[in-house]
């Protein structure tokens, strides 16, 4: 048997209240909104409690972001279908990107990440974990023998990432399925074996 202890329930009830009121400060006002006076007059949880828990804002934000990306974690493994893998990683990545709270998390994270290192650590790992799925599908694609032999997997997957990422945090428009299918369209003809030029073609094998 375990010796683990199960949580107390008002410890967890106190991380969720402090967890969600930071996303919706965040969403509505950015880093800029987030203090400790704010946090406990949203959450009801005592300010005392929120720096025993949370050092400081950055690892309150990098824990509630955590917690958003573990707990909308609905992917499951890949299928071996190529076509079938691109086209449901696109779909979460989009209903990733369009969720507000998401987004703005995101920002701030990424604004974030060129002064503070504890936003570099979790910007360095939400992106490995994107880009190492990626890296995965398209492997395993070039594996099958449904992607190009000589595809360079690390353009292949700025590639499959850069346009959302634009789309959604740039533009700030949000990601239609139609926009899904088009880039889905493109990627798989542009990667699919016999093309000896487009997307994601290593560095001097462009004929």
């Amino acid at each position: 048997m375990s010796n683990c202890q199960p949580a107390d329930p008002r410890v967890l009830r106190n991380r969720d209240a402090v967890h969600a009121a930071a996303l919706q400060l965040l969403r509505t006002e950015g880093v800029g909104g987030l203090s400790v006076d704010r946090l406990a007059d949203e959450s009801g949880v005592s300010r005392s409690t929120i720096y025993r828990n949370w050092p400081d804002v950055a690892a309150l934000i990098v824990s509630a972001f955590d917690r958003v990306v573990h707990d909308d974690d609905v992917r499951g493994p890949l299928t071996g279908d190529t076509g079938i893998d691109l086209l449901t990683y696109l779909r979460d990545y989009a209903r990733r990107l369009n969720d507000p709270v998401y987004s703005a998390v995101l920002i701030a994270i990424i604004e974030w990440s060129w002064r503070d290192a504890a936003f570099a650590d979790v910007h360095a790992r939400t992106f490995a974990d994107s880009r190492s799925r990626a890296a995965d599908l398209l492997t395993a694609g070039v594996g099958a023998g449904t992607l190009r032999a000589d595809l360079d997997i690390g353009q292949g997957v700025e590639d499959l990432v850069a346009p959302f990422l634009y789309r959604r945090l740039i533009l700030h428009r949000t990601i239609t399925e139609r926009d899904i299918q088009t880039l889905h369209h493109r990627l798989m003809g542009a990667l699919g074996p016999g093309l000896a030029s487009g997307l994601g073609v290593s560095e001097g094998q462009t004929q």
